[in-house]
């Protein structure tokens, strides 16, 4: 069984060791084995990414490229220990029975064995491990269990001599003080709300005050001025990152001459507890997001709707959006951005990253089927016009079919991501100006489709009229015959309308189109000879 860490109780905050380091990053990363005891110093972080093993004395190596079930992870463990590291973090294992020769390699080097968790990417691993060294060993003035926000809450306001409330950096509240004594309107609302009110964020963003909070390494005091009350605040750092930031606000009497000085040293104790609960909050954002991609792929198990928090037994339905191929969404922007987008149209909604830029999943539908098609056009609608704000990348969306239950919702990502494939296929100028589609909206796009997939692996005939043309063209560089043929056909021979589909002059388009004729002989007064071109042309399309 992995071993666990203990919970924090202490009144110091967890050391630089491999128990302080799972303390507060316990939810992306699993012990396995810790042959010399969690009290193992850990000095610092090398992510390995080499040919050859090797390790600092004291260091976490984080194995990236290293398959834990390979004969490279026994060498990198044995190194591990020959080099007095502290460990070695592999990926999960995955599937499959545990890895009985890798335990054995850890104990006799001495080297501890963790595991990074299914749902966490390396990018994020390596992130907490990194704020997590920052911020261990800082002493911890209270008793509060790590991680805990209001009992920290609590015990700060005494400390600083006023009402405190915990943020995060994009202005949410975590956490904040009770007090029974007169405050103002502002902390009021930030309270009721769990937020700063967004016309103080503003004009906080536009006097320079948040950027002076990011770029100060100490507290800021502002005077009460007019309406805008007295306050005190301090980001919360982990090296050059920021985690949150610890607010004061007066009650019965201005603050203190000595409230920054406090904060400095409540900044210091809230660090752990804030890396602690973002990295808690991260974990168990990414078993819901994987929950719910087990659900679209069609591999989730008996509990895997109840793990997503959607409701499990309501009509769902599921939208696959597509980034520009200029404008490639690298970053998980699309998913992030269009599940705020759905959560604040208020719907039960979760987005994750697919290749070609994100799937929606949306239950809790309305149970009438038409009513419910009615809210996905809407919502689809209103998504794609707050994707594309940039008209030079737009992006386009797929509608899937409405299904009565969660446990069903791979049915609907299957249509939908049928629909998005017709939606980027089509060459009809109508259907192109779309910014989204259901599979009913694009019925002959997707007929098409599947009988291009039925051709998926045929070849054509080496003496083609289409091949020969495409030899010729390889082979002198004149591509745009091959651009010349595709108009023809798609402009049901007009010459006139194909012309200005390429932006060429008519004459230019007719001395094309009569040297495509010579190059590759095709009768283009043949039924049979244009649609088996046009076939040919349209599948390697698809299987561009």
């Amino acid at each position: 069984m992995p071993e666990q860490p203990s919970t924090s109780t202490g009144t110091t905050a967890p050391e630089r060791t491999l128990h302080g380091l799972l303390l507060l990053t316990e939810a992306v990363v699993e012990l396995c084995l810790a042959p010399l005891g969690q009290d193992v110093p850990v000095l610092g972080l090398d992510v390995f990414d080499r040919p050859e093993p090797g390790a600092g004395r004291g260091d976490l190596l984080v194995a990236v490229r290293v398959d834990p079930r390979s004969e490279q992870a026994l060498a990198l463990v044995r190194a591990a220990g020959r080099d007095g590291a502290a460990g070695v973090v592999f990926r999960d294992e995955g599937a499959g029975p545990p890895n009985g020769a890798l335990r054995a390699a850890a104990a006799e080097a001495g080297a501890a064995l963790l595991f990074r968790h299914s749902w966490v990417d390396w990018a994020q691993l390596i992130a907490a491990l990194r704020a997590a060294l920052e911020v261990a060993g800082e002493p911890e003035a209270t008793t509060v269990p790590l991680g805990d926000l209001d009992a920290l809450a609590e015990a700060l306001a005494p400390l600083v001599g006023g009402a405190v409330t915990i943020e995060s950096p994009h202005s949410r509240v975590l956490a904040y003080s009770s007090n029974n004594k007169d405050v103002d309107d502002i902390r009021r609302d930030t309270i009721l709300t769990h937020r700063v009110p967004p016309d103080r964020v503003e004009a906080m963003r536009k006097n320079g005050f948040f950027h002076r909070l990011r770029t100060t390494p100490g507290a800021l005091h502002r005077r009460p001025h007019g309406d805008v009350p007295e306050r005190a605040a301090i980001a919360v750092r982990a090296g050059e990152e920021i985690l949150g930031s610890i607010w004061v606000a007066p009650t019965d009497r201005p603050l203190p001459p000595t409230v920054s000085d406090a904060l400095q040293a409540a900044a210091r104790v809230a660090a752990a507890h804030l890396l602690h609960d973002r990295v808690r909050r991260a974990g168990q954002r990414e078993q819901v997001l994987e929950a719910a991609r087990a659900l679209l792929d069609g591999r989730g198990s008996a509990d895997a709707p109840a793990r997503t928090g959607l409701p499990p037994a309501q009509p769902c339905a599921v939208l696959a959006i597509a980034a520009t191929p200029e404008s490639p969404d690298t970053d998980g922007r699309l998913a992030r951005t269009a599940a705020g987008h759905c959560t604040g149209q208020g719907h039960h909604a979760l987005a994750t990253a697919s290749p070609d830029g994100a799937r929606v999943l949306l239950g809790g539908l309305d149970r009438d089927p038409r009513r419910a098609a009615a809210q996905l056009t809407r919502l689809a609608d209103s998504l794609a016009r707050e994707l594309s704000q940039d008209p030079a990348h737009p992006v386009r969306i797929g509608i899937g079919e409405v299904r009565d239950r969660l446990d069903l919702a791979a049915e609907s990502r299957r249509t939908a991501d049928l629909a998005l494939r017709a939606l980027l296929f089509t060459r009809s100028a109508k259907a192109a100006a779309r910014a989204f589609a259901s599979v009913a909206d694009l019925p002959d796009t997707v007929a098409l489709l599947h009988a291009l997939d039925t051709l998926r692996d045929a070849v054509p005939p080496a003496d083609s009229s289409v091949e020969r043309l495409r030899a010729h063209a390889t082979r002198t560089g004149e591509l745009v015959l091959l651009d010349t043929l595709r108009a023809y056909l798609e402009h049901s021979r007009d010459g006139a309308k194909a012309a200005r589909a390429l932006n060429v002059p008519a004459g230019t388009f007719r001395y094309r189109l009569e040297k495509v004729k010579k190059v590759c002989g095709i009768d283009l007064d043949d039924p049979d000879a244009r649609l088996l071109a046009h076939l040919h042309l349209r599948l390697t399309d698809r299987r561009r």
